[in-house]
């Protein structure tokens, strides 16, 4: 296993989550949240990659009616999303993985138990993540799990030979620093897979409606995002050549941004609440107020998300 350094290394003005504040977009407390885990969220922490993308993303929750229930197809799009972004590392020629921001553990576990000859350390700031993770795949002898700070990791310089970050960056405060971070953990030749939410451009974020922009920060307890641009030229400048920069917002974001219309739509009227419960068991305890607060976090969501993509950067050091 990696050995990590003595935690008394000099972080002198480097900016710090705040593990409480993080907490909050994890706790279920917003309704946001509440929603998606009747549909499934917690286990693992990402919106999920859909078969269909635009303009057929209702399809999504259409055509599996039969196979997956609706609280079952969140987290098999979940699953598909992290191993899509594993297979871009690759690991067959890996040795030591670093999974930044691993939550609840899955992604690591994933790649340890698929590829025995690997050494895989996940690290989250989250203690109850990371105590999570451990409860659940503990016995897997080439896997570890640290409580960790993103962008100061307390490992040594060429660490790693492959770096993961799924869905974990657009919290961290200064995304330059994850990847100056990133840059010195990962040995020349290594590779380093990146998904995450960006501005579309540079000027995205001035177009983006303020108050939207709020409620979605509010909800996800982030600051802002880069943007596509500001990834990559943060990425060069620690030392990474960038080998591909996909959009995956048609199968990602999309489809859940279609969901939230719908299900806000419903959640406007006294009947379509009703029949959401119905649909769906686990929605009943959700109040009519908090129903209300749904609407607004949905309509935040749908504004922002025109601003805005879902990305994955493919960086070799």
């Amino acid at each position: 296993m990696i050995q990590r350094l003595a935690d008394d290394r000099p972080h002198v003005g480097v900016p710090r989550v705040d593990e409480r504040t993080l907490w909050l977009a994890y706790n279920a407390s917003d309704v946001t949240f509440r929603v998606l885990r009747a549909f499934g969220w917690g286990p693992m922490l990402n919106l999920g990659y859909y078969p269909f993308g635009q303009p057929f993303t209702l399809l999504n929750f259409l055509i599996s009616t039969h196979w997956f229930p609706p609280f079952f197809r969140l987290p098999a799009a979940q699953l598909s999303l992290i191993k899509r972004a594993i297979a871009l590392l690759p690991l067959h020629d890996g040795r030591r993985v670093l999974d930044v921001g691993c939550g609840r553990g899955m992604s690591s576990y994933l790649m340890a138990n698929t590829f025995p000859h690997l050494d895989v350390s996940g690290v989250d700031l989250l203690a109850d993540h990371v105590a999570i993770a451990q409860t659940l795949f503990s016995n897997t002898p080439n896997l570890q799990f640290i409580r960790g700070d993103a962008m100061n990791l307390d490992f040594p310089d060429r660490s790693f030979d492959r770096a993961l970050c799924v869905e974990a960056a657009f919290q961290f405060p200064d995304r330059g620093r994850f990847l100056s971070e990133l840059g010195r953990v990962v040995a020349p030749g290594g590779r380093a897979v990146i998904v995450d939410f960006m501005w579309e451009n540079d000027d995205a974020r001035v177009r983006c409606d303020a108050d939207a922009l709020q409620v979605v920060r509010a909800t996800w307890q982030l600051r802002d995002f880069d943007s596509v641009g500001q990834y990559r030229r943060n990425a060069e400048t620690n030392g990474f050549t960038i080998d591909a920069c996909l959009d995956w917002s048609s199968h990602v974001t999309a489809p859940i941004i279609t969901i939230f219309g719908i299900v806000g739509g419903l959640a406007r009227r006294s009947w379509g609440r009703a029949f959401l419960r119905r649909f769906n068991p686990l929605l009943r305890p959700i109040s009519d107020l908090d129903w209300a607060k749904f609407v607004q976090s949905a309509r935040a969501h749908q504004r922002v998300h025109g601003c805005a993509k879902y990305m994955v950067l493919v960086l070799t050091r």
